[in-house]
């Protein structure tokens, strides 16, 4: 794991220094983005407000649209629909959860084709399959990573985030879910203005 954090610092050190002299206009007012972002990510389960000992990986992606409603400033939508399959108190599950996130977030501008960026994501989620059928909640979390333009209308997506899922059944006076810490990668092509 360790390598793969310094094979991605060094693929975006040296995506900024070869983008440095490139001149773009992403994330101006009344940009519209639309992508997806697939993440591998470890996961803790969470019950009765207890973090497990366990964690599973697991693979998901994430459509996503972005509207840039000033420069640097958008507000965006990502629903989702994941499968999971992990062991909890030795009985195995299958489940899909769904859920759509508002995303809040904010490209900081440069004068190169590198965009850092800074996400806040809430919203709601639900699972349902063997074992949590009635379980949800407000889920919430973050994400940062760089944005690279690619051509005339596309970028290139590298992030990390953390979530804390909320998937508590009705009545319930502790989240149970699970927290999840993810690096992802997307792609995304930007509509005309």
């Amino acid at each position: 794991m360790k390598n793969f954090f310094a094979l991605l610092i060094s693929i975006l050190l040296l995506s900024f220094l070869a983008s440095c002299n490139v001149h773009a206009q992403f994330a101006s007012k009344g940009t519209i983005e639309l992508g997806g972002a697939v993440s591998f990510s470890s996961t803790t389960a969470v019950s009765n407000g207890t973090a497990s000992d366990q964690s599973t990986t697991l693979f998901q992606f994430m459509p996503y649209g972005n509207y840039y409603i000033t420069d640097g400033f958008s507000l965006g939508l990502s629903p989702g629909i994941d499968m999971l399959k992990f062991t909890y108190s030795g009985k195995s599950y299958s489940e899909k959860l769904y859920a759509i996130f508002f995303v809040p977030g904010y490209a900081f501008t440069t004068h190169g084709s590198l965009f850092p960026f800074i996400e806040g994501m809430v919203g709601y989620t639900a699972v349902s399959g063997d074992g949590l059928t009635d379980a949800s909640g407000i889920s919430f979390g973050g994400k940062g990573g760089v944005k690279l333009l690619v051509g005339s209308n596309g970028v290139i997506t590298a992030g990390l985030s953390y979530m804390l899922f909320n998937l508590s059944p009705k009545g319930a006076d502790k989240r149970s879910g699970f927290n999840d810490l993810a690096v992802s990668f997307g792609y995304s092509v930007l509509l005309p203005k």
